[in-house]
């Protein structure tokens, strides 16, 4: 099913890049932003990091564009416990390559709302605890690859630069062997540079 799904959204970006060169009304650039994430667990705590990819919209009209991005995105989550009366802090950091694929529905000029699909293909997963002292980092293994959420939030077009707002809503457990739901939950702001913009 993983590979399925990887197999139908290349197709559907080679489509999409097909139809533009004879459309013209097609645009892409790049972009970089600040991560705010965490995971669906009352006991974790908000880690910052940073996402930076590249994006192509084909402009299907003046009220509707389809958007599809690629994006390396450091993700994950800070925690802090007690463990034989000591405190400690550990911050796990996942690193994924994600493809959200954007419906951009257009309230105003330059303005649109946009939601979607996102594939994430998680690259590693590293650990770092602090503990009475002493640092460790570790690789974890016991992860899962693919990652599904859904992407919502809100663009505006300023001449070449792009600016948007988003909020990623996982669907997908990060760790199958945890008692608890653990669903990816990010929050992005970036700004874009438009490379070609015809619109």
């Amino acid at each position: 099913m993983k590979k399925l799904i990887l197999v139908a959204t290349a197709v559907f970006m080679v489509c999409i890049a097909k139809a533009q060169l004879s459309s013209g009304n097609f645009a892409y650039g790049v972009k970089g932003g600040w991560n705010v994430t965490n995971v669906s667990n009352a006991e974790a705590k908000n880690k910052m990091s940073i996402h930076l990819g590249a994006f192509a919209e084909w402009r299907l009209n003046d009220y509707f564009g389809i958007q599809p991005e690629l994006l390396y995105s450091r993700q994950g989550f800070r925690d802090k416990y007690d463990w034989d009366g000591k405190k400690v802090k550990a911050k796990c950091r996942i690193n994924y390559l994600n493809i959200p694929v954007l419906a951009k529905l257009y309230v105003l000029e330059g303005l649109s709302v946009d939601l979607g699909p996102q594939f994430g293909f998680a690259l590693n997963v590293k650990e770092k605890i602090k503990y009475d002292g002493h640092t460790s980092k570790n690789k974890i293994k016991s992860f899962n690859t693919f990652d599904f959420s859904f992407a919502v939030g809100a663009s505006y077009s300023i001449d070449d630069f792009i600016l948007s707002a988003r909020y990623n809503i996982g669907l997908t457990d990060i760790f199958d062997k945890w008692d608890e739901n653990n669903k990816n939950h990010v929050f992005q702001l970036s700004v874009g540079y438009c490379l070609n913009n015809l619109f």
